[in-house]
Formats: structure tokens, C-alpha cells, sequence
């Protein structure tokens, strides 16, 4: 009886750490549904899609973000080892450094930075999930400014 009891913990054991390791792979091109997503104060732009490939650690995240100031075009270079990346990203205030880390929490990747818009301070905490089909791509972005937070959730359609 005491070898059966081991046995199944030990098999309980092993099956509880390879769905805790099961990461998803957030690869493919993500169209922003602006009907499902939540923005907060900002305006929706009118179109916005992100090519991923995720080799983990290494995540390429290239957007391309068009709206009213036009069109721009970010390629960011990450890893979810919680190791600080530093890429160039395109607004149109301009071009600044942004120094970011991701990490895994769960099967959920968190990636904080920040950045700085006319002179204020923003600060983001991004939580990327993907849903158990594979389909749908949330980011839930908190955001800390000078004025005050809020929140924004965008939603993501695969392509």
C-alpha cells in the first residue's frame, strides 16, 4: 500500500511540474480588435498589428500602429528572463530609448517600462495572456503618469 501511495504522489509530482512549465508561445500576427479592447483615455487608433516571434527566452515583438499622427513602426527585441532590454521606439514626439524587462509569471509574460512623453513620466506594467485556444492575445497595461493611473486592455485577434 505504501508503494502505491508513493508511486501515484510521485507521478502527481511530475505531472504538476510539466503543466507548470507548459509555457505558451505567443508567436503570430495579432490584429487589435478595437470593439473588445478598452483604452481609457486614449484614442483608438485606426489600425494596429503586432508580428511576434517567440523563441523563448527571446521575444521580437514588431508593431505597426497607424492613426491620425500617421504611421509608426517599433521593433522590440526582449527575453523573458527578467533581464533588462533597452530598444528604440518611434512616437510622434519622436524617438527615445526604452529600457524594458519581461518575465514569467505563471503562464502569464509581465513586462514593465518606462517612458517619457513631452517632458512626464509614464510607467507601464503590461500583462500579455494568451486565451486557451490560442486565438486571442490580451495585453492589460496599467499605466502610472504624473496625473494619475489607468488601465487599458487590448485585445488581439490571430491572423
Amino acid at each position: 500500500m505504501k508503494r502505491t501511495s508513493l508511486t501515484a504522489f510521485f507521478l502527481v509530482l511530475v505531472a504538476a511540474s510539466v503543466w507548470a512549465q507548459a509555457k505558451p508561445n505567443f508567436s503570430g500576427t495579432w490584429q487589435l480588435d478595437v470593439a473588445k479592447s478598452e483604452l481609457g483615455p486614449m484614442p483608438p487608433p485606426d489600425s494596429m498589428v503586432s508580428v511576434i516571434d517567440h523563441k523563448d527566452p527571446k521575444l521580437v515583438v514588431k508593431t505597426t500602429q497607424k492613426s491620425a499622427m500617421g504611421e509608426f513602426v517599433n521593433e522590440r527585441n526582449l527575453t523573458t528572463d527578467g533581464k533588462p532590454n533597452t530598444n528604440k521606439m518611434k512616437s510622434p514626439l519622436g524617438d527615445q530609448d526604452v529600457t524594458s524587462t519581461m518575465a514569467w509569471q505563471g503562464t502569464q509574460l509581465v513586462a514593465t517600462y518606462t517612458m517619457d512623453m513631452q517632458g512626464t513620466s509614464l510607467e507601464f506594467h503590461d500583462t500579455y495572456e494568451l486565451s486557451a485556444d490560442g486565438k486571442v492575445l490580451t495585453v492589460t497595461r496599467d499605466v502610472k503618469t504624473e496625473q494619475g493611473p489607468f488601465s487599458q486592455k487590448l485585445v488581439f485577434n490571430k491572423q
